[in-house]
């Protein structure tokens, strides 16, 4: 086949396929929803649209022309039929504009009238098929179809061409007029387009081409194109170009601003309005212009036009407003004015109600005065008769907000309460349990804040308006606060009068109420009614079930009254109720000072000193110590927060100066408990860090002296005990507090400046706990500890406790062989007894002063060592005997000499042995023994006679024989 023809054949195939898509197009539209794949359908056809001009199309033409006129009348009738949308109207869009590109295919093969060889396309058929390019452009844009409305737009250019080919040759004035106005659409349409592409250079310069002065467009295309125009001004106001968005704007009110209302549409008008709405936002909006400029000028006129054809609309005193508040300042009174006609006219909703609060909002940050002046006549004006509660409350709350937020609120006080009255006769019931919680609570900030300067006379006028007849449902608790408020003002003027009063208008829930009995007992102290204080003191106390904090308080005031009876009460019955606990308060450190300043001079009575209160005393200090330690942990009560690190020195010396004061009177389990809550509080102080260094070592020596107390106390009480079970409890506080006392001990030598006096005190007190936790070890049998409480004995050298220690020693050995235990244990108790014999010799021999009577104890030490390990520890009982040797053979010839008796009985003993050995054949171990034995018997000061005797009886010995 030829080429021609096969394209001819193509071409043919085409336009065959596109006239039966577009047959089947009948059918498919007719299901309701619309088939899902016939917007992809049509899109793809769309694509392939125009046909270009050729013999195939040409006798396809009137086909062609037919089809699209019924597809294009059917997308009207659907139109009209139902409101599309989604997907529906996307279809509708896409079958107008498939209609039109069928109508321009049908059209492709004419030419323009007069031109030769074939039938020609007139004007008629040009202005039909861009009538209809127009709307379809229109409608795609306005459904947001660019692309498609910009193919449209592109045939619909050269139809614009040939109508402008029309107008060079036709003379037609009416033919002329019509052409020019379809170009001016298609003008402003093509601005549409190319701002809804994002190219305004584009929408300018085409809109430049309208050619819009001169000529008067038809109402209907006027209004479209208005639309289109104001369309565009909304989206660059939304966009926050303002200058852009006021062009536009102008230019879509000038378009319809060229025809009468009505000869225009019914939605015209709101067109019109919305279009000057956005208007004077944009000309409001424009970046710093003076309170002159042309701008607010225009906006002015524009607000004021619209007041004359649009008065009763809302959106005009909004727009008022708007502009009003827009300056730098707000002419309060014009605010006011345009408020009030807005609250005359509006019809009230709860929208339009929150509209005219939100202005009531803003008038409030240039004038309170003004803003309660406008919503005093929106209540009187418009709410009283709108039967809803709910409004008046509203209305009523922002007003009390309004008032008690002012500075001078004291001078709009009048006007609150008249305005609460006028409601009160006004409505049928009382507020709601909410509105009253809202309003009472911003009337009592005010209370708080009027007590608060000390304008008492004030508060109590303002607790008045919190208790006005239109909060009846507050709530008998919420009365009582405000009642109990007001006696407080009366106590703080010494009303007592006014504060009787008060009280007696209470309701008998809100007179029963603890804190209400709490405040007529600071009243009744004030006033000398001891009757009424007994009277509420006993309530007090009976409403104080788990918090005593009002009781202690109780006490506090009696005692600041100077009223020492009632505080003696007050505290008799918080002792007899609560067993001397300490519950957080409303002040807890000051109540606890307070029961510690009463108790403390009852202590002592008569020369002697009462337990009793000894014991109510520790019970003090332990609460106090207790809730101290928990406000430093985590604090959860105001109360708690109260005691700060000079709260926690003044108990700390408090209660340090009490027990080293009687601590020799106290019961030992008194004293204890005091100081264990006095060590606390040493704790806590020195925790702070906030002392100085010399504070802090005497906050050191304080603790020093606690636990050195504490363990003598404990030994004293372990001693006493009969039950073996408590006597070891206390035996383990004993070396508890050694504990404590040699860490504390160890770091305050070495750091702390003191005098030669303090530091022998301090070791002495250490040997002595020492000797306390031995003692503690032995009763509680912990073998395993005591080698470390010994190793401590010799941490620091003092001569002076050796005599005591190597006694313990002696008695510890004695416990072990008893019961009986292995001889690790008893080899190393005996290795002690050694050290202390050689320190106490190296003490003596280095010729540093050593106590009366030292080498005898030193000879009985070694006697003792000698004779437990005899047949225990040979080699420990010969080194005995050598130091013995050395220290008779040093001191001979002194004044402290080694003892006679102590030397003999050495010398005897291991000669006894010597023969022992002889007679066992241990020849070696006998030689050694013998001449240790002689050799301390030279050391003897009795002129040789011991010496000379062991030598003859060495001489008989027959150590040959022996051997053989």
């Amino acid at each position: 086949m030829a080429p021609s023809n096969a394209l001819r054949s193509e071409r043919e195939k085409k336009i065959k396929a596109l006239l039966t898509f577009a047959d089947s197009l009948s059918t498919r539209l007719t299901s309701s929803p619309f088939d899902a794949t016939l917007a992809t359908d049509l899109q793809a056809q769309i694509t392939s649209l125009p046909l270009l001009a050729s013999t195939a199309l040409n006798a396809k033409r009137n086909e062609l022309d037919k089809v699209g006129t019924e597809l294009w009348n059917t997308s009207t009738r659907l139109k009209r039929e139902e409101s599309q949308e989604g997907s529906g109207k996307q279809v509708l869009c896409l079958l107008r504009a498939f209609a039109f590109l069928l109508l321009e295919s049908a059209a492709a093969g004419l030419k323009r009238k007069g031109a030769t060889g074939a039938d020609g396309r007139d004007e008629g058929a040009v202005v039909r098929l861009m009538k209809v390019a127009l709307k379809s452009s229109r409608v795609c844009l306005e459904a947001g179809m660019v692309d498609v409305c910009a193919k449209v737009m592109e045939r619909a250019a050269t139809l614009e061409l040939e109508l402008v080919g029309e107008k060079e040759t036709e003379t037609d004035p009416e033919s002329d007029e019509a052409s020019r106005k379809l170009r001016v659409e298609y003008m402003v349409l093509r601005s549409a387009l190319a701002w809804r592409q994002g190219r305004m250079d584009i929408a300018e310069h085409m809109f430049s081409k309208a050619e819009l002065s001169g000529h008067q467009l038809d109402p209907a295309t006027a209004e479209s194109l208005s639309d289109l125009l104001y369309e565009i001004g909304k989206d660059q106001l939304k966009h926050g170009r303002y200058e852009a968005a006021v062009k536009w704007l102008e230019r879509a009110h000038e378009v319809l601003g060229d025809h009468e209302l009505e000869r225009l549409s019914a939605d015209a008008g709101e067109l019109r309005l919305s279009i000057m709405q956005s208007l004077v936002q944009s000309l409001m909006k424009l970046n710093d212009i003076p309170e002159d400029s042309d701008a607010r000028q225009r906006a002015w006129q524009l607000v004021n036009l619209m007041d004359i054809d649009y008065g009763e609309k809302m959106i005009v005193s909004l727009l008022k407003l708007e502009l009003l508040s827009s300056g730098d300042t707000i002419d309060c009174d014009q605010y006011y004015g345009v408020l009030l006609r807005m609250i005359r006219s509006v019809v009230l909703t709860e929208t339009n109600l929150k509209t005219i609060m939100h202005h009531v909002y803003k008038l409030k940050s240039q004038s309170n005065t003004t803003a309660c002046k406008i919503l005093d006549d929106l209540i009187r004006i418009r709410l009283f008769g709108a039967d809803n509660q709910d409004w008046v409350e509203k209305a009523t709350i922002t007003r009390t907000w309004i008032t008690t937020k002012d500075p001078n609120a004291e001078d709009m006080f009048e006007g609150l309460r008249d305005i609460f009255d006028e409601v009160s006769r006004h409505t049928k019931t009382t507020f709601s349990a909410p509105a009253t919680h809202a309003a009472q609570t911003l009337i009592w900030k005010q209370i708080e804040s009027t007590y608060s300067q000390n304008e008492y006379q004030s508060s109590e006028a303002w607790c008045a308006l919190a208790v006005h007849d239109l909060f009846d449902k507050a709530g008998e608790s919420n009365k009582a606060k405000i009642a109990r408020k007001m006696i407080l003002c009366a106590l703080a003027r010494q009303d007592w009068e006014a504060a009787g009063d008060a009280f007696a208008q209470m309701s008998e829930f809100g007179k029963a109420e603890a804190m209400t009995r709490y405040i007529m007992y600071k009243v009744s102290l004030r006033s000398g009614d001891a009757e009424l204080a007994t009277q509420c003191l006993d309530i007090v106390c009976q409403q104080s079930t788990k918090d005593a904090t009002l009781l202690y308080a109780c006490v506090l005031d009696a005692q600041q009254t100077g009223d020492k009876r009632q505080a003696v009460v007050a505290l008799q019955k918080v002792l007899a109720k609560y067993d001397y606990g300490a519950p957080a308060g409303v002040d807890l450190p000051a109540l606890l000072r307070c029961t510690v300043r009463l108790l403390s001079p009852l202590l002592v009575e008569n020369g002697k000193i009462n337990q009793d209160v000894a014991e109510e005393l520790s019970k003090v200090f332990e609460g106090a110590a207790a809730k101290a330690t928990t406000s430093k942990r985590r604090p959860i009560n105001p109360a708690l927060e109260h005691f700060t690190p000079v709260e926690f020195e003044w108990f700390s010396k408090i209660s340090y100066n009490l027990a080293l004061k009687h601590c020799t009177e106290i019961h030992p389990e008194y004293l204890t408990r005091i100081l264990g809550a006095c060590m606390k509080f040493i704790l806590l102080v020195r925790d702070q860090k906030i002392s100085e260094k010399e504070d802090e070592q005497q906050m050191t020596l304080r603790l020093l002296f606690c636990d050195f107390l504490s363990a003598c106390a404990y030994v004293v009480l372990a001693r006493a005990e009969d039950n073996l079970q408590a006597s070891a409890q206390r035996y383990l506080s004993v070396r508890y507090h050694t504990n404590n006392f040699m860490k504390e001990l160890s770091d305050y030598l070495e750091k702390a400046d003191i005098s030669d006096n303090v530091r022998e005190d301090l070791i002495s007190k250490h040997f002595q706990l020492i000797k306390f936790s031995l003692e503690a070890s032995l009763k509680l049998s912990d073998w395993d500890s005591m080698d470390a409480l010994f190793d401590k004995c010799f941490i620091y050298h003092d001569p002076k406790h050796y005599a005591t220690l190597a006694d313990l020693v002696l008695t510890i050995h004695s416990h072990m062989l008893k019961r009986k235990l292995p001889a690790t244990y008893l080899d190393r108790i005996l290795r002690v007894l050694q050290v202390i014999i050689d320190k106490a010799w190296r003490n003596d021999s280095s010729g540093n002063p050593a106590p009366n009577g030292s080498i005898r104890k030193l000879a009985r030490w070694i006697r003792c060592l000698f004779q437990l390990a005899m047949g225990f520890d040979e080699k420990l009982a010969l080194n005995c005997l050598t130091q013995a040797i050395a220290i008779a053979e040093k001191r001979k010839g002194t004044a402290e000499r080694f003892p006679s008796l102590e030397l003999e009985w050495l010398v005897a003993t291991a000669w006894n042995h010597t023969v022992d050995l002889y007679c066992m054949n241990e020849d070696e171990k006998c030689g050694t023994w013998a001449d240790l034995a002689m050799e301390l018997a030279g050391a003897a000061e009795d002129g040789g006679a011991l010496q000379n005797t062991l030598i003859g009886n060495r001489s008989g010995m027959q150590w040959e024989k022996a051997d053989k």
